[in-house]
C-alpha cells in the first residue's frame, strides 16, 4: 500500500459533502512519479472508496466515489457526520483550512520507468504510474505533493441559522466548541512546524501568512476580552508579571515541537 495527497475541497452546500482534486495527472511528486491520466480505479469497483484519518483503516470518516477527466482525479465524498470520528474530522479540516494537506492510499497495478524533463529544463528518472488502485483517501500531516490545501468545508444552511440565532447553544458550550478547535488548530501548526524544522525547511509562504493572519486576530480577541473581564466580572484578575527571557523560550517552543511530531503521522513521503 502507498499513498499520494490530494487537494480538498467542497463544492456542496450540505454539511459534511465533499470534493476533493486528490491527483493530478502528468506532474512529478516528491516521490518521484508521474501520475497518468485516466490510470485511477476504486479497488472496490462501483461502490466507491473510504475515507479515513491518517490512512489508519480503523478510524473510518466517511466514504466517497472517483470521477475524473484529463487533468485530475475528484473524490466526491461525505463525512459520517453521525460519528464521533467523522464530526471531528470535519472540525478539524475546517478549522485547519489550507494549512490541511491530504493523500490517498493505492496499489500499483502497471507502471514503467522513464524520463521527466522537470521544469522545462532539468531530466530527472521518474516511475509513470500507468494502473492503480485507490482504496481510501486521507487528511495527513503533509503529502507528497506540498500544493495541497483545503479550499473550503460548508455547513448546512440550518446549521448556520442556529449559529446565528444562538439557539440550542449554551454561552459555555459555545466557547468550549471554540478552544475544542483553536486547539485542535494550533496542534496540527504544531505539528506542521515540527516537520518542515526536521527537514530543515521553514513553512511556506501561505502556511506563515495563515498563522500572522491567526496570531494578529487572538490578538485582538484577547484584548477585548480582557476589556470584558475588566468591567464587568466580578472576580479581578492579576496582571500577569512573569518574564520569559528568549532563550528559555527557545527552549520551551523547541520541546512543544519535539512533543507533537508523531513519526506515525509521516505518510505520503
Amino acid at each position: 500500500m502507498q499513498h499520494k495527497e490530494v487537494k480538498f475541497l467542497t463544492t456542496d452546500e450540505v454539511e459534511g459533502k465533499v470534493e476533493a482534486v486528490f491527483s493530478v495527472f502528468n506532474e512529478v511528486d516528491s516521490d518521484g512519479d508521474v501520475v497518468m491520466p485516466n490510470s485511477i480505479k476504486s479497488a472496490y469497483g462501483d461502490k466507491g472508496v473510504a475515507m479515513v484519518w491518517a490512512h489508519d483503516w480503523k478510524n473510518v470518516i466517511g466514504r466517497g466515489e472517483i470521477v475524473q477527466d484529463e487533468q485530475k482525479a475528484v473524490f466526491r465524498g461525505q463525512f459520517i457526520m453521525d460519528t464521533q470520528a467523522g464530526r471531528e474530522a470535519f472540525e478539524t479540516v475546517k478549522a485547519m483550512g489550507d494549512l490541511q494537506q491530504w493523500s490517498f492510499g493505492y496499489e500499483v497495478v502497471d507502471y514503467e520507468n522513464g524520463m521527466f524533463k522537470k521544469d522545462g529544463e532539468t531530466e530527472i528518472e521518474v516511475r509513470y504510474l500507468k494502473d492503480l488502485k485507490v482504496y481510501e483517501c486521507s487528511p495527513v500531516l503533509v503529502g507528497a505533493n506540498q500544493n495541497t490545501y483545503t479550499m473550503a468545508v460548508k455547513e448546512d444552511d440550518k446549521e448556520k441559522e442556529s449559529k446565528e440565532e444562538n439557539t440550542g447553544l449554551r454561552f459555555n458550550d459555545e466557547v468550549d466548541k471554540v478552544l475544542n478547535s483553536l486547539s485542535a488548530l494550533l496542534k496540527r501548526a504544531k505539528e506542521l512546524t515540527s516537520l518542515r524544522i526536521k527537514k530543515e525547511k521553514l513553512l511556506s509562504e501561505k502556511s506563515t501568512e495563515a498563522l500572522v493572519e491567526l496570531r494578529d486576530e487572538i490578538q485582538e480577541v484577547y484584548q477585548d476580552i480582557d476589556t470584558l473581564l475588566a468591567v464587568a466580572s466580578p472576580v479581578k484578575e492579576e496582571p500577569i508579571t512573569e518574564e520569559i527571557d528568549d532563550t528559555t523560550l527557545l527552549l520551551e517552543t523547541e520541546k512543544v515541537l519535539v512533543e507533537t511530531l508523531d513519526p506515525d503521522l509521516i505518510v505520503g513521503e
